[in-house]
């Protein structure tokens, strides 16, 4: 008879593991595929090169006016357990620890980095599933000394892997993307003079995921195989040269959004009134970061195409500044004061498993060796966009 009703609770138990697993999979695993909205646009006059090669996976960079390009490994990559240094500075071909190699030890895991007006290098270190708190530091470029820090309480911006900074260096810019669909979404504000956030949160149909399945040469980019898409929300943003707009660009999202930076810097925004702000303003890839150039259009790079494109805010037009079939996953970017486009290949997918476990050394160099590309500017005209409204 015990037999009989442990079997039974076993049974039951099982059966209702199956019916939560499909109920997952039908939410979270059955994305379609997205269209490639620059197999038929021109590309503009830009050369590609391999700038800088390593032999672990980039993640996200900046570049300053005289051309140094600063850059650190992806902290998904678990670079740390095997090598000294995660930041760091390339200058005339020479790369170096970034401040020093002391220093090093006191990352968490360096995520988003810019350098603001001020000659600043900012670096966003997110809490995500590893740490306590997620912290914000600059350091000053001249000096290499650390002139800002700032640890967040514990919860809070937890995830946000980007950072931008206004003009006249008041405040620091976030975006906090959540855990896929299971944690809500915020812009994440913090005062430099004041030493105080606020967080705003969203619930924008264009800030949140959309039912997408990213495609990669490694295969569709999912997770518990196959029973999640990798989705995620507020991801990439940039700040318009004229400071009146907040540029977003979801990840697993088809749309390109924008938000008033007086409705972002206003510590009393609500959900309601920062939603209400927010703009459509077109297609865009799937996409991970993004930049503006000197005319005002925001770069952005193609997760699954390993390209670059251009949306044009003014004209809704799409252009194609150039790419390979070599990069795996084009995550950080930058466009320098002469115009030419940096961007890291963090290769992603070719090293994170189905759990998201930290690759070994041996998968790490398996596909090495790893880039960051440049995009050099020729002085013809570009190609004309199109409109993808």
């Amino acid at each position: 008879m015990k037999k009989s009703v442990t079997l039974n609770i076993l049974t039951f138990a099982i059966s209702g593991l199956l019916i939560f697993l499909a109920i997952v999979k039908f939410k979270y695993g059955t994305g379609k595929e997205y269209p490639d909205l620059g197999a038929n646009l021109p590309t503009e006059s830009f050369s590609l090169e391999k700038l800088i090669q390593l032999d672990y996976p980039p993640g996200n960079l900046a570049v300053a006016n005289n051309g140094d390009v600063y850059f650190n490994y992806h902290p998904s990559a678990k670079p740390e357990r095997f090598t000294p240094a995660t930041v760091f500075k390339w200058s005339n071909g020479k790369v170096e620890p970034f401040p020093s190699l002391e220093a090093q030890k006191d990352f968490q895991g360096t995520f988003g980095m810019t350098i603001d007006k001020q000659n600043r290098i900012w670096f966003i270190e997110p809490a995500s599933l590893d740490f306590k708190h997620t912290r914000v530091s600059a350091f000053d470029l001249s000096t290499k000394k650390r002139v800002e820090f700032f640890e967040f309480p514990e919860g809070q911006a937890k995830f946000a892997e980007d950072i931008r900074v206004t003009a006249d260096g008041s405040y620091v810019v976030m975006p906090n993307p959540g855990l896929f669909n299971f944690t809500s979404q915020s812009v994440v504000v913090y005062s430099v003079l004041n030493h105080t956030f606020s967080s705003i949160k969203s619930d924008h149909p264009c800030l949140s995921p959309e039912n997408w399945t990213i495609q990669t040469p490694y295969g569709p980019d999912q997770l518990l195989w196959g029973l999640l898409n990798f989705a995620v929300g507020i991801d990439g943003i940039e700040i318009s040269e004229d400071q009146k707009w907040l540029y977003i660009a979801s990840m697993t999202n088809s749309r390109l959004c924008r938000a008033p930076m007086a409705v972002v810097l206003n510590s009393a925004t609500t959900t309601e009134a920062f939603d209400k702000s927010i703009e459509d303003i077109g297609k865009k890839p799937l996409s991970d970061g993004i930049a503006i150039d000197r005319d005002g259009r925001v770069v952005i790079t193609d997760v699954e195409h390993g390209s670059i494109m251009a949306f044009n805010p003014a004209t809704n037009q799409l252009s194609k500044l150039g790419g390979s079939k070599q990069i795996v996953w084009p995550d950080g970017i930058v466009v320098a004061g002469d115009g030419d486009v940096y961007f890291t290949d963090s290769s992603i997918p070719s090293y994170l498993d189905q759990i998201v476990r930290p690759p070994t050394k041996s998968k790490l160099l398996e596909h090495r060796p790893y880039f960051i590309y440049r995009l050099k500017k020729s002085k013809d005209r570009p190609a004309p966009g199109i409109s993808t409204s």
